[in-house]
């Protein structure tokens, strides 16, 4: 007895009836034992750690399995030592393990001469660094930051990455020359640190001296430059200062060079702007300005219309004259005074009557 099923694009099942029931039935339980999720006897993925690392590895473990783990380069064991193996147990858990390795140490750099070394950590340990400065008056040669890293010639070593920096004397190169002047230690190839340079002017042949315009003190200062550039050795004359509509006070001489301070003041009806100095500039001017007097403005004069009630011109009556400008005598102010004083009593005088003659003829 043969049986017949349908073609492969047909349905799964086969198309006879009496069979039908039963292949669909067989084909539903064997994907459902598929599906079913099989016990496995393999151990999780093993753990991981920052410092060591697995000695070697496989595809899968099994219960009883132990691994051996080592301590990645740059890192040794800790002291007192700690496990470093962890086993595969029947659960399919590994047994507990911590991490065993710690960072090796870089040799101590020591504090440089004429300065110091810091480190970012307060270790010297793989992967710290380490950061170095000098003192005033030194400036560092070489990298001011060594970072420890496994030596390239032995990767079980860590080492500086570079040697340690110097700290060297800060040294200033000459100063420039400048006409018709010289500064102190000319002599010298090289300055110190904070060492001072005074620049003066040369006697000069012609009829005026000659001026120092700038910084006479050069100071070496850090980075080896100095404080500012060379002054200048040249003729500063301002002419005299003769204010107009004015005269001055003080600074006088027959000649005015640089930095020449007068003091000046305005004539009456005359005022000036801002002080009353003025000083000789690098540039042969006075400074803000000439001395200078403006004219003050004058104050408009105002005249009163005429008046109906203007009194006309004559003698103005003496002090003590009670006569009007007509003639008429006027009353003093001692007259007007008892006038007063009289109409005041006489009305104090009145009323005391009334109220009494009021007093009295409400007790009738």
């Amino acid at each position: 007895m043969t049986v017949s099923c349908a073609p492969l694009a047909a349905h799964p099942c086969c198309l006879e009836k009496r069979f039908s029931l039963l292949c669909c039935f067989g084909i539903s339980l064997m994907a459902a034992v598929l599906l079913i999720p099989k016990p496995s006897d393999a151990c999780d993925d093993l753990p991981r750690f920052e410092f060591m690392k697995p000695n070697a590895t496989k595809p899968s473990y099994n219960p009883g399995d132990i691994v051996y783990f080592v301590c990645r380069p740059g890192y040794k064991p800790i002291v007192p030592p700690l496990p470093m193996s962890s086993v595969c147990q029947p659960n399919n858990m590994w047994t507990p393990l911590e991490e065993a390795c710690t960072g090796k140490q870089c040799q101590n750099p020591g504090e440089p001469a004429n300065g110091r070394v810091v480190a970012v950590n307060a270790s010297f340990s793989f992967g710290s660094q380490v950061h170095y400065s000098c003192n005033e008056g030194y400036q560092l040669r070489g990298e001011s930051i060594l970072y420890c890293v496994i030596s390239v010639t032995d990767e079980k070593k860590v080492v500086w990455n570079d040697d340690p920096p110097l700290c060297i004397r800060i040294m200033c190169p000459p100063p420039g020359k400048i006409p018709n002047g010289k500064y102190t230690g000319s002599e010298k190839d090289e300055f110190e640190y904070n060492e001072v340079v005074t620049y003066s002017c040369n006697p000069s042949n012609g009829p005026d001296e000659y001026s120092l315009v700038g910084e006479s003190n050069l100071i070496c200062s850090g980075n080896g430059v100095w404080s500012s550039n060379p002054p200048e050795c040249k003729v500063v004359k301002c002419p005299f200062p003769d204010p107009e509509n004015g005269r001055l006070l003080s600074g006088f001489r027959k000649k005015y060079y640089y930095k020449a301070t007068v003091t000046f003041e305005c004539s009456p009806g005359y005022y000036h702007e801002g002080e009353n100095i003025a000083v000789c500039g690098s540039d042969s001017t006075w400074e803000p300005a000439k001395p200078t007097c403006l004219k003050e403005p004058e104050s408009p004069h105002t005249t009163m219309p005429p008046s109906s009630t203007t009194t006309p011109p004559g003698p103005r009556p003496s002090p003590g004259d009670d006569s009007n400008p007509d003639g008429t005598k006027t009353l003093g102010g001692g007259i007007i005074a008892v006038i007063v004083i009289s109409v005041l009593a006489v009305v104090v005088a009145l009323c005391g009557f009334l109220y009494y003659r009021h007093k009295k003829k409400g007790l009738k």
